[in-house]
This record gives structure tokens, C-alpha cells and sequence, in this order.
């Protein structure tokens, strides 16, 4: 009798959404590694009679847990990483904003968001004597620089600009967050046929490591904690997760 090849090579895009659905299903992006790994708790009762070996063994999985590596640094990724939040930034032009200055030549000052540098910006000092690009300052992506012998002292600066489009990150201000994961999946060794994950109810936890300088493409690298979901009840019905493999 023949057999079948069913060797394996999987792709996909993985996606999730808050687990009591209150935001849709939304892909991650680009995933290079998803992998799941179990703990088992193993009673073993010895065999006592002679001979070695053991009499009954029981094992129990005591953990699930899954690992993802993005490579879109979005910001919703970046909060999966940093159990942060994500809020939109509005465009609304800033007036007179007060930052703090020491005026002393290429201190960097930044604006409380980022500014559109294709926009108008003003820079006035503390008497309300608008600098002058060139001679005070030097124009940043991230706000200005102190120019030598300008007129940027340490009574501190009033700015108004027209900040850019961007999304906001608050870093740890999250932790018990929950979410459904689902991956659409095809088979690259098997002409692409497709294959369904749906993991019920996981939790992120934070990053061991998130580099923001590099040589190379940066990734982040996701941990996940695969809880049960108590709704799903059913004979054979799993609490943890439903794979769906087309044949």
C-alpha cells in the first residue's frame, strides 16, 4: 500500500482581536516563527516488585504557552509587546506650547509630539521674541536644536507648529488584557492547502528584549500564555484551541 505524502511547511497570517470581541480580528502582520510548547506534570509510580521501570505513570499538561516573532513594527504590536495601549494623536495645531530650555549649543529640544516639518513653526522665548531659524536654532524631526551664540537662553521656549499623524504608545499600563488568536494558514509543501487555528483566550507577556538600533531587519519576539476559555464546554470540545486541516 502506498503512502501519503503529508510533509509540511506552513505560512500564514496570524490575527486577533480583544476576547470579548469588542474590536475585530485584525492581522499582525509579518510572522516569521508560531510555535507552541506544553508542560507536562508526570507522576511516576515506581515499580517495586523487581525488574525496574515503573508501575503506573499519570501526565498531566500544566501549561501551554506559545511563542510568535513579528516583523511589523506597528503600534498595536509594539503595545502586544510592551503591554501598553495605543491612542491616536490628533493633528490639531499646537499654540504656544512651553518646554523647558538650558541654552547651551546642540541641546535638543523636543515638542511633546512630532511636528510637521512641512508646516509652519514658530519659536518664541520667554519675552515672546519669535527666534530665527539658522541663527537660534536648527530644525529636528523630533523638535529643535540650540544653535551657538543664538538667542536660545534658559528661560524656557514657547513653540507652535502643526503636529504630524501618528499613534501613541503607553508602555506598561496594561496587564490583564485578553484576546482570541486565529491563524490562516496554508501548507507551502502541499501546493497551499489551507489549515485554521483558533487559540480561544491567550494573554502577551512582556518582551525580554526589544532593540530599536540594528544592522539587520528588528523583529519582536511575542510570548504568549494559551489559557483555558470555560465557555467552550462539549463533549471532545477543547477549551485551549481548535486546528481545522483541509485534507
Amino acid at each position: 500500500m502506498s503512502t501519503i505524502d503529508r510533509s509540511f511547511i506552513g505560512a500564514g497570517s496570524i490575527h486577533i482581536q480583544p476576547y470579548n470581541k469588542s474590536a475585530p480580528l485584525l492581522p499582525i502582520g509579518n510572522v516569521s516563527e508560531f510555535n507552541f510548547s506544553f508542560e507536562e506534570d508526570r507522576k511516576e509510580l515506581k515499580n517495586y516488585l523487581g525488574g525496574g521501570g515503573n508501575r503506573n505513570v499519570i501526565s498531566r499538561v500544566s501549561g501551554i504557552t506559545a511563542s510568535l516573532v513579528a516583523h511589523d513594527f506597528t503600534a498595536s504590536n509594539i503595545s502586544l509587546a510592551l503591554r501598553g495601549n495605543v491612542t491616536a494623536a490628533t493633528t490639531t495645531p499646537v499654540v504656544d506650547e512651553v518646554l523647558v530650555s538650558h541654552g547651551v549649543t546642540d541641546e535638543l529640544i523636543p515638542f511633546k509630539r512630532l511636528p510637521d516639518l512641512n508646516q509652519t513653526i514658530t519659536i518664541k522665548d520667554s519675552l515672546d521674541t519669535i527666534l530665527v531659524q539658522g541663527d537660534d536654532y536648527e530644525l529636528m524631526k523630533s523638535g529643535i536644536k540650540v544653535s551657538e551664540g543664538g538667542g536660545i537662553d534658559d528661560q524656557g521656549l514657547k513653540v507652535s507648529y502643526t503636529p504630524l499623524k501618528a499613534n501613541m504608545v503607553q508602555a506598561l499600563v496594561e496587564s490583564g488584557r485578553e484576546f482570541v488568536l486565529f491563524m490562516e494558514g496554508l501548507n507551502d509543501a502541499q501546493e497551499g492547502l489551507p489549515f485554521n487555528i483558533r487559540v480561544h483566550r491567550v494573554k502577551f507577556s512582556p518582551v525580554q528584549n526589544l532593540g530599536f538600533i540594528s544592522d539587520d531587519f528588528a523583529s519582536i519576539p511575542l510570548q504568549v500564555d494559551v489559557l483555558a476559555d470555560t465557555s467552550i464546554s462539549g463533549n471532545g470540545l477543547s477549551s485551549f484551541m481548535q486546528l481545522d486541516l483541509a485534507q
